[in-house]
């Protein structure tokens, strides 16, 4: 299943009855889906791109003599005297008068923001870091080979810093809904890069927990954002391109299915069409899917991603209708 990544971003697909991830773009917001391989699930998530910090607004010390009429090429030189004038010195000066100055702060924590995702069913190079959580739920119309319809939901949350440092984003997914007995916990390290890029390496499915007949899968991806415009608001304002190798279900469904320890492929590309509307393109390693990412409210971190995935017949019984929904918060 897929999940909303955001600015970043949102985004790891799980085979069989695996795990869900809600991840971000960061994010890279990225909604989650129906797995493409089998009965699993995974919920994308979003990077938050910006964080700001509580600070007050800096006035110089001078500001009060440097009134209307001040020469400000005029300085006093003279050592230890004070620099605040409450008599005017020059002819030119008019005497000090008391402002009132209002103090301005900066919000301490910014909003996610709501940006749509940019995967599917397979892992970006963004992710969360401190300060930033998620929720997700993903939908398929039907697994692979059953006529069953399914869903499965995620949390996850951040820790690090991927703009300083390192992030470490970890999620937890619960494939049985009606007991929520069944599930995985899986992790990805990510950084961002100058010149828009961002490296990350995890492993899905790190830690299983009830019946769940995923198996654990490795990868590393790299993810490139190209500025198309010069603003976000325009049409066709971004592309970000994903590409990365993996094992488990990163495999080929032959591979998988002789039980070959083998290395996939897989990649995505996600356009910015408008600013609150993402066209997705992936390759899950097994197959091609198509989507579009929607964060449908300007103020809230809301992302709803639409899909069909199995759609060239490599891998699966058909074509199956994905769907995932993701909300990033801040603490």
């Amino acid at each position: 299943m897929y999940f909303v990544d955001t600015y970043s971003p949102i985004e790891n697909y799980n085979h069989v009855h695996s795990k869900i991830i809600y991840e971000h773009l960061v994010t890279p917001n990225q909604p989650l889906i129906a797995n493409a391989f089998n009965q699993s699930f995974i919920i994308f998530h979003q990077e938050p791109i910006n964080q700001e910090t509580s600070t007050a607004t800096n006035i110089s010390a001078h500001y009060l003599s440097q009134v209307p009429g001040t020469d400000n090429d005029k300085k006093n030189d003279s050592v230890g005297e004070n620099s605040l004038q409450t008599e005017p010195k020059y002819p030119e000066q008019k005497p000090f008068k008391p402002q009132k100055l209002p103090l301005v702060l900066e919000n301490k924590k910014a909003r996610p923001s709501s940006s749509p995702g940019i995967t599917m069913l397979t892992p970006s190079a963004y992710g969360k870091s401190w300060g930033r959580a998620s929720v997700g739920v993903g939908l398929q119309s039907r697994a692979r080979f059953t006529d069953t319809a399914d869903g499965a939901l995620g949390v996850g949350f951040g820790l690090g810093d991927a703009k300083k440092s390192i992030g470490l984003d970890i999620n937890i997914s619960v494939v049985d809904i009606s007991s929520f007995e069944d599930g995985s916990i899986s992790w990805k390290l990510h950084r961002q890069l100058p010149y828009d890029f961002a490296v990350a390496v995890g492993v899905k499915n790190f830690v299983t927990f009830g019946n769940t007949d995923g198996g654990t899968s490795g990868y590393g991806v790299i993810t490139k954002m190209f500025r198309l415009q010069d603003s976000e608001q325009k049409p066709f304002s971004r592309l970000y391109v994903s590409a990365g190798v993996g094992g488990g279900q990163f495999r080929s469904e032959s591979d998988v299915r002789n039980q070959i320890d083998s290395v996939g492929v897989f990649g995505s590309a996600a356009l910015r069409i408008a600013q609150p509307v993402s066209a997705i393109v992936e390759w899950s390693g097994q197959d091609l899917g198509l989507g579009v990412s929607v964060a449908p409210f300007k103020n809230i971190p809301l992302v709803i991603t639409p899909g069909i995935s199995d759609i060239t017949g490599n891998a699966g019984d058909g074509t199956r209708f994905i769907l995932g929904i993701g909300y990033s918060v801040a603490f």
